[in-house]
């Protein structure tokens, strides 16, 4: 069945047996042959029947929950924008299922099939870059209601976004750098593209393909190169951090930086994670924050406020984030429209005393 709802006549007609043989076997209810009850699972199996389909065609499914799919809801990001998600959904009257992927495609796969089993009916999801989302594609193309949080994806395109506006937090934290007057600022990220492939989006929004289809820290990278070309300062390569996604590896990643880049005078890292590295790797290096090197980090968490001095941070409204989806999805799953298809929240530059005038 290439695309639409999958219903239990067109699982009989696969079968060759009566549309009420099919609905006792797919229902479990009532008797059957063993011929019967092989032909009809076989058929819908092919065919990726779903017993919520009829039902949500019949509009007589809805159950009054939606679920919720993220990569780690251990990431403080992630646990605060499930705050937003759940609380909103509650006074809209929803349930709320949870499904973390471990930014795993396999797993996220499996989530989806089983919340469009427990008859959701909508879904909020960070998903995970793969080269064809196919799960994904295929509840839309049944009529799943769908939000993108976070980022979306090519083969996403129609689904309604609610993200940060990832490239205008950075060029906030860079700008703000600059006007304090450095100029070999580093950025500490996760990106793997070199700047060259992002120069059809460095020059401002018209320019380029869609940058929400780029992941997160693709849009944070291009932040920076926007910053650093509307000042009219050159692009660095040797200045841009690559590190995995670990403290650890963050630390070791500036250690390595600043052992080789003397010169450099202020750090911004782009990702909660990869700040508390870049904030270890420079006092181990025995650096004083901000009279050697100042620093801007990402996302307001516990330990930015404990150091001293505190760590400028830019914040994500994180709950408002969640709380958006939701209220966008819920939208959708009551016969509203889902525009404008892209809301971008705007992030906030917390000022502290980690970056000084140079």
């Amino acid at each position: 069945m290439a695309h639409g709802a999958v219903t239990i006549i067109d699982v009989a007609r696969a079968a060759g047996v009566s549309k009420s043989a099919a609905a006792r076997v797919l229902a479990q209810n009532g008797s059957a042959s063993d011929v019967t009850r092989k032909k009809v699972l076989e058929a819908a199996d092919r065919l990726g029947y779903r017993p919520n389909q009829l039902a949500r065609a019949m509009k007589s499914g809805a159950t009054n929950t939606i679920g919720i799919v993220v990569p780690d809801v251990a990431i403080p990001f992630f646990s605060a924008v499930l705050r937003g998600l759940t609380d909103t959904a509650r006074a809209a009257g929803f349930e709320v299922l949870v499904s973390n992927t471990d930014n795993d495609a396999d797993i996220e796969a499996r989530s989806l099939e089983l919340l469009a089993e427990q008859r959701v009916d909508g879904i909020v999801i960070a998903p995970v870059f793969q080269p064809e989302p196919s799960a994904l594609i295929r509840l839309q193309n049944e009529g799943m209601p769908i939000v993108l949080l976070d980022r979306r994806m090519p083969g996403l395109e129609e689904l309604p976004l609610v993200s940060i506006d990832h490239v205008d937090a950075t060029e906030q934290a860079v700008r703000s750098l600059i006007e304090l007057g450095h100029r070999r600022i580093a950025l500490l990220t996760e990106a793997v593209q070199v700047h060259s492939t992002l120069e059809a989006f460095t020059e401002g929004p018209g320019q380029g393909s869609d940058v929400s289809l780029l992941r997160p820290s693709a849009q944070r990278l291009i932040g920076y190169l926007r910053a650093l070309r509307q000042a009219g300062i050159a692009i660095d390569e040797d200045l841009i951090i690559r590190s995995g996604y670990t403290t650890e590896l963050a630390q070791e990643a500036v250690e390595a930086f600043l052992d080789r880049s003397p010169d450099v005078t202020a750090l911004h890292a782009t990702d909660a994670v990869l700040s508390s590295g870049a904030y270890r790797g420079i006092r181990s290096r025995g650096l004083r924050i901000p009279e050697d090197l100042s620093l801007i980090g990402f996302d307001d968490q516990d330990w930015t406020t404990m150091v001293q001095p505190p760590v400028s941070v830019v914040e994500q409204p994180r709950q408002r984030l969640g709380a958006t989806a939701t209220t966008t999805l819920v939208g959708m799953i009551r016969g509203g429209t889902a525009e404008p298809r892209r809301q971008m929240l705007a992030a906030e530059l917390l000022v502290r005393g980690s970056a000084a005038p140079r």
